[in-house]
């Protein structure tokens, strides 16, 4: 196969630097070449594993097929000789695997996908480019963590009470709410025991000069018998 020579001092074009270091035109495989694009993608997935770690609640069984993920994907698209549509089918399939480990959210599928793509790049041969898109993307990651923990005064809560049925008695918590919040929805309403006892679910958002416990308090002695849960979770939406 004819390749271009450079010159000593001659300037490589930035094309070329995300080229292939597969040989596309011939089967024949480089153990070297193999052992280096596994090598990178194991580095990679060890970066995305301690940046999922940063401030995120984790399992270790979760976070050792976080690592050694890439390293498989690149492994199967080696052996698929780098073809896109067989590649695509691949990581549909893999798309399928669901962690036994507890779901974290958003963030996981994040990571997940991450780590797919980085098996992707490794395994048809891009390793500069996937070792530049990967620190790109996780040093994005740890700059919105770090600055949303040092900014972040979320006053959005997840408000339950439980309370008798009584007369009026969702006037007056919505305008102990108005007081006291400056935005109020009403999600949810549901009965028990008859009728007697309510259960009110609401979404809303604190004024500065109001915290957890002054809202707790303050539901609590102006409603009696009353049960208050008070959250900065959001509830659980079930999975399409």
């Amino acid at each position: 196969m004819h390749q271009r020579q450079f010159r000593k001092g001659q300037v490589l074009p930035m094309s070329n630097l995300f080229d292939s270091i597969f040989n596309n035109a011939t089967a024949t495989v480089d153990p070297v070449r193999l052992m280096l694009a596994l090598v990178v993608s194991l580095v990679l997935g060890l970066a995305l594993s301690w940046t999922y770690k940063y401030r995120t609640l984790y399992t270790r069984e979760f976070i050792v097929s976080l690592t050694l993920l890439p390293c498989m994907m690149t492994l199967v698209i080696f052996l698929v000789n780098g073809s896109l549509g067989t590649s695509i089918a691949v990581a549909g399939t893999f798309s399928l695997i669901r962690f036994r480990s507890a779901t974290s959210g958003s963030r996981e599928l994040i990571a997940i996908f991450l780590a797919m793509i980085i098996g992707l790049a490794a395994g048809s041969g891009y390793l500069l480019l996937a070792v530049l898109f990967t620190a790109f993307l996780l040093a994005i990651w740890l700059l919105l963590e770090t600055k949303q923990s040092k900014t972040d005064h979320q006053r959005r809560r997840h408000l339950t009470i439980q309370v008798e049925n009584q007369e009026r008695i969702a006037d007056k918590i919505s305008r102990l709410l108005d007081r006291n919040c400056t935005e109020v929805d009403l999600i949810s309403v549901n009965t028990s025991q008859n009728g007697e006892q309510l259960a009110l679910d609401y979404e809303v958002d604190l004024r500065p000069e109001v915290d957890d416990f002054a809202m707790t308090t303050l539901l609590t002695e102006e409603i009696h018998h009353c049960d208050v849960s008070l959250t900065k979770k959001a509830k659980k939406r079930k999975n399409l």
